[in-house]
This record gives C-alpha cells, structure tokens and sequence, in this order.
C-alpha cells in the first residue's frame, strides 16, 4: 500500500507549478546510463566475457585490474568493431551499421627481481562500454491514445497559464510539458477551469499509433591500473576509471485517426534530448592460484559518479481540423525553447566473481558471475546548485522501488589446436533490472514530454573465434557475437487506478525484438 501512495504522491507532484529542471530526468535516464553492453577484446568477446579469473587480456583487466599482473611482457592492442542492430516491432523493422574502435591498450611489464613481488605493472586501457547506435520504428492501433494520457495527467493544472504568446512568461518554464504541447495544439480542452481536462472528441475514430526512434552515441571508459603478484600465487590489482558520455535521441509519436480507410486528422509528438558528461570510479580485484590449474577471481567495482548536463525541446505538429471545436483552428506547430539542465548521477557498483581452470597448454575453460544491485541508482542536483536539493527524491523512490539486483553469467572455452592457432566458444546471460510487479503494470515514471520507453527483457550473446600467433611478438584474434533481446516498447505509460488493479489508460505496448551481429578483429604486439 505504502508504494502504491507513492506512486499516487508523484503523479499529484508533477501537476503543480515546477522548474523545468523537475521535468528532465527520470529513472528511465538513470538505468539508460547505468547498464553495459558485453564488450572487449576479440579473444575475450568469443569466450563470453569469461575473463575474470584468467587475466592477460585487456577486457579482463577491465573486468579484474588483478588480471594485469599475469602479463610477463610488455604489450599493446587495439580491437575494431563492426556491427549492424536490428529492431523489429510489428511490420516495421529498422537497422543500424556501424564501425568503431572498441578497444586499445597497453600493458608495461615491470619486472622488480624479487621472490616475494617479482613484477609491478602498469597499464592504461581504453574500452566502449556502450553504443546507443540504434533505430526503432513500430506500429499499430491505440486502445488508448496518448491525448487520453496527456488529458489525464494534466487535472489541476490552470489553463490561463498555458497559452503561449509574447506576453506571457514561457509557459514550458512553469508547466508540465505535455500540457503545455496539448492544450495549445487542441489536443485537449479544459473542464471546470482546469479542475480536469478532456481529451478532444475523435467521435470514436480508430486511432494508429507509430514510434520512430534514432539514438546516438556511447559510454566510454578509460582505465589507468596498477598490479603485482605475491609469491606467484596471488595477483591483485586497482584501477582508476574515468568514464564519458555522449548520448543524443530524437523521438516522434504519431497518431493518425481514421474513419474506415479514410484519414480524418493526426499528429506528431516529437523530441530531442542530448546528454553529455564525465564520471568517475574504481575497481580492486584479486586472482588466486590454489592448485596449478585452477584461479578463482573477484573484484569489487565503485559506484560512478557522473556529473551530466542535458538539453532537450519538444513540439507537436496537429492537423486536426476534423475534431478541433475552435472556429478558427488551423493546422500548425507548437514547440519549445531550448532548455539546459545539470544533474548528478551515481551508477550502482559491481561485484565480480571468476573461475577458471586451465589444463595442461591447450584448454581452459572460464566462468564469471556479476551482480549489480539497480535499486541503487541515484539522481541527484549537482552540488552547490542554488536548486532544492530534494527535487529528485520521488524519482529516487521510484528507483528503489522499481528497480532490483540482476545477474550477469558469462562462460567459455578456449583450444589450442596448435601452438599458433586457437579455437573459442562462449555464451552470456544478462537478466533484466526490473521488479516483477513494475515489468507487468508498465507504469514508469518518465520526464517531461519524452513519454517513450523500454521494459528490456534479458539479453542472451552466442560468442565463437579464433586466434592466431604468427610469432613471439604479432598476434590476431578474431570473434562473432549474436545478441538477442525482446522488450516492451511503450508509447507513453500505462496509467493504473489508485490500487493498480485495474487499467485507466492502455498504452499498448509494442513487441520489440532486437538482434544484432558484431565482428571484431584484435591485433595484438607483445614486447
């Protein structure tokens, strides 16, 4: 009962006079830069990610820092990434190719000549943690309309204080946005002076909705590690992270109404968002060696903490001249201003745990188990701002709430079919964030106008490859990786009534299936 007056709580909250900063961020932003995708090196992409207990890879310094004392030579690497993403939702289907650096390092071997610490060393390493390179288009009839979402949402809120004009303060400065966009382009009309809205009359028309999406950009992360290794049988290592990010999306709803088969009216919502900062973290890990053939590994990750500015502007474009009741309506524009706002993000940390077996010179078998506690999340007003330090403290709930630990399990294999030549297979699981009761209802809190989201469903990677020594210095690795992964695409949220057991507005979800192909090609020189 107690979650369920919050979540009654935020959407009272949100209808009241705000700065616009309320309006920015949400939890759907903060679990968008808190996840990683698989990543790496060819070698260790074929092997599922499995490197935490085996070190001498570059991604497993980046999964342990405690790999980096396994080197025994000095080395540098860079990997390249070639990928195509692919959306389908209903008849629609969209792609995205790309090419990338994923990957470069270098790895300086120290040798100190000494039995108890024999070596100390240093690497810095650079890996693309995540791309948001991706499209998605879907389609379908409405059994609610986002007009019915925004003419609910807007109860309360004073209708003199929505028109916009050059006489009047900005109205996207004071308002919820939606109402805002709504109200001016005729898509709601207010009732008893505000005390509630109705949607505009469609006299029963079949509404179509369509999504269309691009996102752009990437989280990328720069590691600077030191380790060494105490009687050869314990390796430890810590890293210092520092992590960027560069994100953009522009969004568009449609909804076009239709008498039969003929187009009665419509419009289109549309938005644009850029984010772009920097973070910081730490990672302490540990590889011990009990027996010869065995390594057991685990690592702790901190939390980011990401220092993050944000703009975003909106419009609709209506043409809904057969069901407008103004005389004089015409087709038009209503839009925004540009608005820019800072936040603080901390990421949850990670704990790795690894097991490894290598047996004699030509099979080794890997496994790591992550976990990442997403109810910890955390939105916060950067320090020192002159802001109310508590205007994210609903979104802070939600979070704590709707969000719970999720598993990563990653496995693989290598073998050495000669000394030069090697053969690899993996497999990845990463489970999806969400509490169970908030995956079924869909009734996310989103910010501002930006009412598009996704439910991810868990993502499952088929790895292989192959590598190559051609001598004591130049290697080549090779690597496929498939990704899967269904999820919820949501044109606004489903609105529930006060107890969520009986559904007020539907917002029809579309099925989105995702897959994707990466190859990857790591040249490697040791020295």
């Amino acid at each position: 009962m107690i979650k369920i007056m919050k979540k009654f709580i935020y959407i009272l909250f949100t209808l009241f006079p705000l700065s616009a900063s309320l309006f920015a961020q949400s939890e759907v932003d903060a679990l968008r830069f808190s996840r990683e995708h698989l990543h790496g090196t060819a070698r260790s992409m074929s092997m599922g990610g499995a490197f935490g207990a085996l070190g001498g890879d570059q991604t497993a310094i980046s999964s342990n820092p405690a790999g980096i004392a396994v080197y025994r030579s000095s080395e540098v690497v860079g990997t390249l990434n070639l990928s195509q993403e692919r959306s389908s939702a209903g008849d629609l289907n969209a792609n995205k190719t790309r090419f990338d650096m994923d990957n470069l390092g270098f790895v300086g071997y120290f040798p100190l000549r000494n039995d108890v610490i024999p070596l100390v060393n240093f690497g810095f390493s650079y890996n693309r943690l995540k791309s948001f390179d991706k499209s998605i288009s879907g389609a379908g009839p409405a059994a609610s309309t986002m007009i019915d979402y925004i003419a609910d949402r807007s109860a309360g809120v004073d209708p003199s204080k929505l028109e916009m004009g050059n006489n009047l303060p900005d109205p996207f400065a004071t308002q919820p946005w939606l109402t805002v966009l709504g109200f001016n382009s005729h898509l709601i009309n207010p009732v008893n002076n505000g005390a509630s809205y109705d949607p505009v009359n469609t006299h029963g028309d079949m509404a179509d909705g369509e999504i269309r999406i691009k996102e752009r950009g990437h989280i990328d992360n720069y590691d600077f590690t030191v380790g060494t290794t105490i009687g050869h049988m314990l390796n430890l290592g810590l890293s210092l992270s520092i992590k960027d990010i560069s994100y953009s999306l522009e969004s568009d709803y449609l909804e076009d109404f239709y008498q039969g088969n003929l187009q009665q009216g419509g419009y289109t919502l549309t938005n644009w968002v850029t984010t772009s900062g920097a973070g910081v973290s730490a990672k302490l890990g540990a590889i011990y060696r009990p027996v010869n053939f065995l390594r057991l590994g685990l690592a702790w990750h901190t939390p980011t903490w990401y220092a993050l500015t944000e703009t975003y502007e909106a419009q609709i474009d209506d043409d809904m001249g057969a069901y407008a009741t103004d005389p004089d309506y015409e087709p038009g524009q209503t839009y925004s201003a540009v608005f820019t706002n800072d936040y603080d993000l901390k990421t949850p940390g990670k704990i790795v745990a690894s097991i490894a077996g290598v047996f004699g010179n030509n099979f080794i078998a890997s496994m790591d188990y992550e976990l990442v506690d997403y109810s910890r999340m955390k939105l916060e007003v950067p320090s020192g701002s002159p802001d109310d330090a508590n205007w994210y403290d609903i979104d802070n709930e939600y979070i704590s709430m709707d969000f719970r630990p999720a598993s990563t399990v990653k496995a693989g294999m290598e073998y050495r079919f000669t000394p030069q030549f090697s053969g690899r297979l993996g497999y990845a699981w990463v489970q999806n964030p969400y509490e169970t009761t908030f995956r079924e209802k869909g009734d996310a809190a989103v910010a501002g106008s930006n009412t598009i989201y996704r439910i991810e469903g868990d993502s499952n990677y088929f790895t292989g490859g192959v590598g190559y020594r051609f001598n004591r210095n130049f290697f080549l690795d090779l690597a496929i990786v498939y990704k899967t992964q269904t999820d919820d695409l949501y044109p606004f949220p489903n609105l529930w009534t006060e107890d969520r057991e009986e559904l007020v507005i539907d917002a029809s979800p579309f099925e989105l299936k995702n897959s994707s192909f990466r190859g990857l090609v790591t040249l490697g020189y040791k020295f």
